[in-house]
């Protein structure tokens, strides 16, 4: 069973966005790529980290909140198991569909950059893009400003590569989610049949030799080098051992979250009992008219509430003093 896989982290200066965009360009060291691949990269839109902000310099308005979100930067891909399998023909498709699912979401113009890594553990697109409405206001929380929101786009994500074969994982899952690049990286390292210490290991190591004296490691900080040690050396057995209870964890994270949506619908039907069908069908039109009337007045409250800031903004701008031009020497 192979999913879809999309992440999004919000970028709220220029500093944060420019050092994402250099390890998207590999301008700046990167532990985790294979540098005999890093060719094989394909940047698109933009060819460098200069270009690409340069293009988003364009696109942010002169007016923002200084807490203004700056860009929002995609990290889309696809089980490994998928990449293992998929022709090149699928993984361009792949790609294509990812990169036009933004287009659709947020405006092909407002796509600042993007990069197909395949130099990582997995193949993935990474793509930055600016929150602007069509108003040209940024705002963040309008696109992804609420687990609803990325809920219903992990759904229509994955509904854009499902004819790949891919999937969207449990919606309203109660497991947690672990660190992909994390996981993806043990499995491929594989299965490990012992993990060996050499007697030299457990010995203490010198930290910093003086002229007369030298510090050496004390019995704690022994012990967790060679947990980490340990750790690292079994943590593709764990995977691959884990991958086999996928399955049944699965399977149980569907039990538990069809439980949970049941006990919610009880409630909804207790509202309903003793109604009649078409009294059942009028208080349904009754809520969505109240959704809709509720969803239209927020609209107005925050299309006023921007109103008052402005006019703040403008009164404030129109009774600061001009500040003095300092003494004359």
């Amino acid at each position: 069973m192979a999913y879809a896989i999309m992440r999004a982290k919000k970028l709220a200066n220029m500093g944060a966005v420019a050092a994402s965009m250099q390890h998207c360009y590999r301008e700046r060291e990167t532990q985790n790529a294979d540098q005999e691949r890093t060719p094989d990269n394909q940047h698109l839109v933009a060819k460098s980290t200069d270009e690409a902000m340069g293009k988003l310099r364009d696109l942010l308005p002169e007016k923002r909140r200084k807490d203004a979100v700056l860009a929002v930067e995609y990290v889309m891909s696809a089980s490994p198991e998928w990449f293992a399998k998929a022709t090149p023909e699928q993984e361009k498709a792949f790609f294509q569909q990812s990169l036009q699912w933004l287009a659709d979401k947020y405006g092909a113009d407002r796509i600042v950059t993007a990069s197909i890594h395949r130099d990582e553990t997995t193949p993935h697109l990474s793509a930055f893009v600016v929150p602007l409405t069509q108003d040209k206001r940024l705002s963040a929380k309008e696109f992804i400003g609420s687990r609803d929101k990325m809920r219903a786009d992990q759904t229509s994500y994955a509904a854009c590569v499902a004819n790949l074969g891919l999937e969207r994982g449990i919606e309203g899952s109660m497991a947690n989610h672990q660190r992909i690049q994390q996981y993806y990286a043990a499995v491929q390292r594989g299965v490990v049949p012992e993990a060996r210490l050499s007697p030299q290991s457990v010995e203490p190591r010198v930290l910093r030799k003086g002229l007369f004296s030298s510090d050496v490691e004390t019995p704690e900080v022994i012990a967790e080098r060679l947990t980490k040690a340990v750790n690292a050396g079994f943590a593709g057995t764990v995977a691959k051992a884990s991958e086999s209870a996928q399955s049944e964890r699965k399977a149980r994270e569907v039990r538990n979250t069809a439980k949970g949506l049941r006990k919610r619908l009880e409630t909804f039907e207790g509202l309903f009992k003793g109604l009649s069908k078409v009294q059942k069908a009028e208080v349904a039109q009754m809520a969505l008219k109240l959704q809709q009337e509720n969803a239209k007045a927020n609209e107005r409250s925050k299309a006023e509430q921007q109103r008052q800031r402005e006019e703040r903004a403008a009164e404030r701008k129109a009774n600061a003093k001009p500040k003095g031009c300092g003494q004359s020497l």
